[in-house]
Formats: C-alpha cells, sequence, structure tokens
C-alpha cells in the first residue's frame, strides 16, 4: 500500500518524491512531486511541497522511523541516501550525475524548483538531492548501491 498514517495525514507515498530524516528535531520531512510558490522576500519561489511528521520524543521518533521502514511501498521504491538521514523515490528520479572527483551524487528529480544563479536572478531547474561520501570508497560503495536498486 502507497499510503502511510501520520499524526494528522495520510500521505501518498507514491506522490512523495525524497524524505529527510531531522533526527535533532524528531521530525521526517516528505518533500512532495510538485512544487508550490511561496512569497521569498517579495519574490514568488517556487519550491518542493512538504509535510512534516513530528514526534513529541526519541522513543515516538524511532517508532515513526520503524513503521516508514515497514510500509511495502516505502521498502520497494525508495532508496537510502548514504548518510541515512534521507531517502528518494525511485519513481521520481530523472537522472543521477556520480561526480567521483567530489564523491557526490547529484539525484535530478521530476519536478521544477526555482533556485539562485551565481549572477544572484531567480532561475528554474529540477528539484534535486546532494549525496555527498565520506570518500572516494564510500562513493565507490553506494554508487554500486544505487546502480543495484536502480537496475543498471
Amino acid at each position: 500500500m502507497a499510503f502511510l498514517q501520520t499524526n494528522d495525514r495520510i500521505i501518498n507515498l507514491a506522490n512523495v518524491s525524497n524524505i529527510n530524516i531531522l533526527v535533532d528535531k524528531n521530525r521526517i520531512v516528505f518533500n512532495l512531486n510538485y512544487s508550490i510558490e511561496i512569497d521569498a522576500n517579495g519574490k514568488a519561489k517556487l519550491i518542493s511541497d512538504y509535510v512534516y511528521w513530528d514526534s513529541v520524543n526519541k522513543d515516538n521518533f524511532e517508532l515513526n522511523i520503524k513503521h516508514l521502514g515497514d510500509n511495502n511501498y516505502f521498502k520497494d521504491n525508495f532508496l537510502t541516501r548514504s548518510d541515512d538521514n534521507g531517502f528518494i523515490n525511485i519513481n521520481e528520479i530523472s537522472s543521477v550525475k556520480l561526480s567521483e572527483k567530489k564523491n557526490r551524487v547529484i539525484f535530478n528529480l521530476s519536478h521544477p524548483i526555482t533556485f539562485k544563479d551565481f549572477d544572484g536572478n531567480e532561475r528554474i531547474t529540477s528539484e534535486f538531492v546532494y549525496v555527498n561520501c565520506k570518500d572516494v570508497n564510500e562513493f565507490k560503495q553506494y554508487v554500486n548501491y544505487i546502480k543495484t536498486i536502480l537496475g543498471e
């Protein structure tokens, strides 16, 4: 089942592009696969819509992480970031850039956001998730993991 019950919502995991685990806040953040427009200092900005799942304490947080991990859709469709602080829905990946020089993997996702370019101008790009590895060995292990998951 793609649906997950949180505190006050039912989330369709099929429409979640990536998940961030904020251990210090006992929070799980579900970034959705569509953009919303917000006001950022008087300028319109596109960001991923999101849903928070806050926990009342560390034990509740660990229980929520377990509940997420037990979901069959999650098990079949999300890969883990190398730092274990997040997950990426493989169905929302448009492309993956492998940068061994920086020990970084960049996942380009399938919906737009805005960003500031080098000149400070707002531009539209795809949502992306950086995964930084500690060293070249971790990078190579992570690349092998994602290639296995993605069937490459």
